[in-house]
């Protein structure tokens, strides 16, 4: 996050004695880059770094679907399995080196682990359900359209108040964008959201001891570990990292007399990818607008989008919850009659929530990702 922000019992100064109940408070420095990107410090009633016991490793391995060839697909999570675990099951679909997209259906319940991604900044996107995240920093609920952005070596879990399901993104230093923030991270005016819409954690401190189970990913595999204390045991802490919450029925589209292109909904930026989301706003109003996508050949970006709710105007034959990967080097856009079917409704209103993630690095595909993939959907443009 970009702006600075505290809860619960702190120090007056840093790196200082702080006692609570009379026993010594363990301080954390949790931060990016080194010493010289963002930073908080957390404040633990036991040493963060206790661990009774070195459980297994799990390779984590990634089945490329190799001739798929290159063209553009579409995926219907409809046809997916369940998950039996939001982190260590998550269905990976599509990935580069530095990228990864997955879908996540998980029943109702509490996770029976605890989670720390390593190597990667995490976004879950809640496409229906409700959930209660917990973390060290503290609690959200998050509900459908709610987007949920963890800084990576963040020890998290998850209950699942109702059956859930997740598009998630993976990636390096996911962030507000920097062209939304003055010199002081505040969001000016005429960005696509303000510091009020965003949602922090409500800090919760768990003085337990057990036997708790935690995960560590890196992009190679798994780590468990057994702790026994509870690793929610922060008193207090600041700074500006932490994990934040963001729905899309808060985001403010910017529209105008003729069609506006996708950078003016970047919602958050990464390091070789941005985020896009596509929500309710209205069409376009010149006189002679088309207000639909044009054609477009994003030649050096591959682009995904996750179709959530609402109708989508520019595709006949996309449901709720199919993903389409257009393939920069070739054209896409309006299907055939959406062009003209549009010119009708400059001004209306457009009723849709869609996710894109645009990448700079090409994508490759899963065999998951075979396994629901339309072999017919690079003909849907054409009309005899």
């Amino acid at each position: 996050m970009v702006f600075y922000y505290r809860q619960g019992e702190v120090p007056r100064k840093r790196h200082t004695v702080f006692t609570k109940d009379e026993k010594l408070v363990r301080e954390e420095v949790f931060g990016l880059n080194g010493f010289s990107g963002r930073y908080s410090l957390l404040y633990h009633i036991n040493p963060p770094t206790r661990i009774v016991k070195l459980g297994e490793w799990k390779n984590n391995v990634i089945e490329e679907w190799k001739d798929s060839g290159y063209r553009h697909h579409k995926l219907s999570t409809l046809k997916l399995r369940k998950s039996n675990d939001v982190f260590l099951d998550r269905i990976l679909l599509l990935f580069n080196d530095d990228t990864f997209l997955s879908y996540a259906k998980i029943d109702e319940g509490e996770s029976k682990l605890f989670y720390r991604n390593a190597d990667f900044d995490e976004v879950y996107y809640v496409h229906e359900g409700e959930v209660s995240f917990r973390s060290e920093f503290g609690e959200l609920d998050l509900k459908p359209g709610d987007y949920l952005v963890i800084p990576r070596g963040t020890t998290y879990t998850f209950t699942f108040k109702k059956y859930s399901e997740l598009f998630i993104i993976e990636g390096k230093q996911i962030e507000i964008p920097k062209d939304y923030r003055n010199e002081y991270g505040q969001l000016i005016e005429g960005s696509f959201y303000y510091n009020r819409d965003i949602r922090l954690p409500s800090l919760k401190t768990y003085n337990e001891k057990g036997n708790y189970k935690l995960v560590i990913k890196t992009v190679n595999g798994f780590q468990f570990v057994d702790l026994d204390t509870h690793p929610f045991d922060v008193i207090g802490w600041d700074g500006y990292l932490y994990p934040f919450a963001l729905s899309v029925y808060d985001l403010e589209p910017i529209t105008g007399k003729l069609h506006q292109p996708p950078t003016v909904y970047t919602t958050f930026t990464a390091n070789s990818f941005v985020i896009c989301t596509f929500v309710s706003r209205l069409f376009d109003y010149h006189p002679q607008s088309i207000p639909i996508s044009y054609y477009h050949n994003n030649v050096d970006a591959d682009e995904v989008i996750f179709y959530s709710s609402g109708q989508f105007m520019s595709r006949r034959g996309i449901g709720k919850g199919d993903i389409t990967l257009h393939r920069g080097g070739h054209v896409h856009g309006p299907q055939p009659g959406a062009l003209e079917s549009s010119l009708n409704k400059r001004g209306t209103y457009n009723d849709e929530v869609a996710v894109m993630v645009e990448t700079q690095k090409r994508l490759k595909i899963s065999i998951y990702a075979k396994e629901i993939d339309d072999s017919s959907y690079p003909l849907s443009w054409y009309t005899p």
